[in-house]
């Protein structure tokens, strides 16, 4: 235990004394990749918000352009099109409310489908039919796009949907 302490006391008389540790250790905003939104109803606003507060630059889009306030307030830039957000971004989340919703959003002709980026990852957290999702995932595969199927499920309380999980890890 001695030894492993003394290595660790010479370690740390050779880091740069200019070097500060709180900068190295941490993420800055200009690092991480934008991130698409589409969807920014009762659930997909709490999660574009979530992306913000972890320093994830966002670019979204929603039907209503009321939904977009918030999270514009917050740092958002917002476009007017899925198409557009796939053409800035290759990381999109989708979280609408119902399968046509999807399919529109996906190949309608504003689509993300149509500007999508080869490598891009599209993660649908709709809650929608299976067929669905795997008719979406051949599509994008087409496209050399990945289609990851990831619904949520939340809970209301107090008036306030409440998302319960997203696992997906955007590093």
């Amino acid at each position: 235990m001695a030894a492993v302490l003394r290595g660790s006391r010479r370690l740390w008389r050779r880091w740069p004394s200019h070097v500060d540790l709180p900068l190295v250790c941490r993420r800055s905003m200009a690092s991480k990749t934008a991130v698409g939104f589409v969807g920014l109803g009762n659930m997909g606003n709490p999660m574009a918000k979530n992306l913000l507060k972890q320093g994830y630059p966002v670019i979204a889009t929603d039907v209503f352009p009321q939904s977009c306030k918030d999270i514009q307030e917050l740092g958002a830039q917002i476009l007017d099109s899925p198409a557009e957000v796939a053409d800035k971004a290759d990381r999109i989340i989708t979280m609408l409310p119902s399968s046509p919703n999807v399919i529109e959003v996906y190949t309608g002709p504003n689509g993300i489908l149509k500007k999508v980026k080869k490598g891009s990852l599209l993660i649908d957290s709709s809650t929608i039919d299976p067929a669905v999702s795997k008719e979406m995932a051949a599509a994008a595969d087409k496209m050399g796009a990945v289609f990851m199927d990831a619904p949520v499920s939340g809970e209301q309380k107090a008036g306030v949907f409440l998302p319960y999980s997203i696992a997906v890890s955007m590093a």
